[in-house]
């Protein structure tokens, strides 16, 4: 597996220290898989105003996330969170399709 260095990016970080309310995020190696999954799900998150994702071109593999908030909403905290909920419901999808396959399996017996 990569190192997570080689697959995030923040840019900009500079002016996410100055005001923590506007992140840019670069995902290596994503697509609009997971740009459309994290967008839906940021926004609608309480203390969001913006979220919008993008990929700059299709022969690029990466997809760049911008998020905004209100004041006295941290972005990253915003994305980390979004992050775990996503892995929540991937882990849940999951599960739910291993037991309806071992359903279908023991059907097929």
């Amino acid at each position: 597996m990569a190192n997570l260095s080689d697959k995030v990016e923040i840019l900009d970080a500079d002016k996410y220290e100055k005001d923590n309310t506007l992140l840019t995020v670069v995902f290596h190696q994503e697509d609009h898989t997971i740009g459309n999954a994290l967008k839906h799900i940021i926004c609608g998150m309480q203390g969001v105003d913006f979220c919008g994702y993008s990929v700059p071109h299709p022969l690029e593999d990466k997809v760049l996330i911008r998020i905004q908030t209100k004041p006295g909403v941290a972005a990253a905290e915003i994305l980390l969170t979004a992050l775990d909920n996503l892995n929540k419901i991937f882990e849940t999808v999951e599960t739910k399709f291993e037991a309806a396959y071992d359903k279908y399996k023991q059907g097929q017996e």
